[in-house]
C-alpha cells in the first residue's frame, strides 16, 4: 500500500508535507522559512516528476534561493504555487517570478489548473 502522506521535517525551521492526489497531482505543503538552510528540502521535495502544487501559504520568508528552486522545478514539470502571505508574494513580486510561475490563492484553485480535462459522460476525450 502506498502512503498518501509523507513529512520531511526540517530542524532548521521548515517542515514539508507530501499529499498525493487524484490524476498523479502531488500537493507539497510548506510550513516554515525558505531560506539558505532550508533551500534542500525544497529542492528535494520538488524533484519528483509529474504536476505539483507548492503550498506556500503557511510559509513566512522566501529568499531567492527558494524562488530559484520554484524556477527550477517550473521549467521541469508542471507546476501551481500558493501564494498566500505577504512575505510570498512580495518575494515572488520582486523577484518578477510572479509573471513566470502560475500563482493561486488557494489550493482548490492550482488542483483545477493541473487536473487533467474529465470527459463529460458519454463523451470521448
Amino acid at each position: 500500500m502506498q502512503d498518501l502522506f509523507r513529512t520531511i521535517h526540517e530542524p532548521s525551521g521548515l517542515t514539508v508535507t507530501s499529499t498525493d492526489r487524484p490524476g498523479g497531482i502531488r500537493v507539497l505543503t510548506l510550513v516554515g522559512d525558505i531560506d539558505a538552510a532550508t533551500v534542500g528540502t525544497l529542492e528535494s521535495a520538488l524533484a519528483t516528476g509529474g504536476p505539483l502544487v507548492a503550498d506556500l501559504s503557511r510559509v513566512s520568508f522566501l529568499s531567492c534561493a527558494g524562488v530559484r528552486a520554484l524556477l527550477h522545478a517550473n521549467a521541469r514539470t508542471g507546476l501551481a504555487v500558493v501564494a498566500g502571505g505577504h512575505a510570498v508574494t512580495r518575494s515572488l513580486q520582486a523577484t518578477g517570478a510572479d509573471v513566470a510561475l502560475s500563482i493561486h490563492p488557494e489550493v482548490g484553485a492550482a488542483l483545477a489548473v493541473l487536473a487533467p480535462a474529465v470527459p463529460e459522460p458519454g463523451r470521448e476525450a
